[in-house]
């Protein structure tokens, strides 16, 4: 490796790796949740709870 005649060259670029590295953590990260948010409300209701989302017929009448 070639003497660095600044450290804090070495630094800045240590740093903006760091960032690189944060920003496709974060963008991941929303990604992850988006899709979450959207299974969450296209999945179907669990049993005995009503689908407030989708049409669905109305419960049977006594």
């Amino acid at each position: 490796m070639k003497n660095i005649k600044s450290p804090l060259i070495l630094v800045f670029a240590i740093i903006g790796v760091c960032a690189v590295v944060y920003g496709g953590w974060h963008l991941y990260q929303e990604h992850v949740a988006n899709e979450q948010a959207k299974a969450a409300f296209t999945a179907p209701p669990a049993k005995g709870v009503p689908d407030m989302y989708h049409n669905a017929p109305p419960p049977p009448q006594p």
